[in-house]
């Protein structure tokens, strides 16, 4: 059961209560990785590993792991954390929202293919404190399948943690690599943020 306190940001009431938000089951090949968490501040950036489209004849994974980077109003990146990560693929570019920070995702699956080539999730978007509700920064992962359901945590809440499905190697057979995300979401401000601060913060 959630333990309700409450406590005033900007002149809002808010309900203080950790929340986990996770992608629709469009595939779910692989097992749950270790959950991660920020050790100091909040996830406020991302970069997503993934493996090159090979063509036809090529077993393609499409994304195969996703890093956050946790701040606060004054640092970007100051540690990086991410959860199980694929065998395939490269790092690509670090996408931010400084000083703002994560507070939805979307990922782009491909749904089962039958007897042709799986890759199941191939690309994500995240949303931001910082950007107007029908804005987000999107990854540069693979162009295969649909965008999902938009995940968002609540109005005062923000990316704290995550925990990523990735279907290990597989050898001769079909690989997907990553297939399903879990994200933490947590109240901010903090009960004990420092209110004098939060001007330098943008939150909606």
């Amino acid at each position: 059961m959630f333990k309700l306190a409450t406590f005033t940001v900007l002149s809002v009431t808010l309900v203080t209560a950790n929340i986990n938000i996770t992608s629709p089951p469009i595939t779910n090949w692989g097992v749950w990785g270790r959950f991660q968490h920020c050790p100091l501040g909040y996830a406020q950036g991302f970069q997503l590993k993934t493996e090159s489209y090979g063509g036809s004849f090529f077993d393609d994974t499409g994304m195969n792991a996703i890093k956050l980077f946790c701040g606060d109003p004054f640092s970007f990146g100051t540690t990086v954390i991410t959860s199980t990560e694929g065998d395939f693929g490269e790092w690509g570019n670090v996408y931010s929202c400084y000083p703002g920070y994560l507070n939805g995702f979307q990922l782009k699956v491909e749904e089962y293919q039958g007897s042709s080539d799986d890759t199941a999730t191939n690309n994500v978007r995240f949303y931001c404190t910082n950007l107007a509700d029908n804005n987000y920064l999107e990854g540069d992962g693979l162009g295969f399948g649909d965008w999902g359901q938009v995940q968002h945590c609540y109005s005062n809440q923000v990316i704290s943690g995550i925990q990523t499905q990735v279907e290990p190697n597989q050898g001769d057979d079909d690989d997907t690599a990553l297939n399903n995300v879990l994200m933490e979401c947590s109240d901010f401000p903090p009960k004990d943020y420092n209110s004098s601060d939060i001007t330098k913060v943008q939150i909606k």
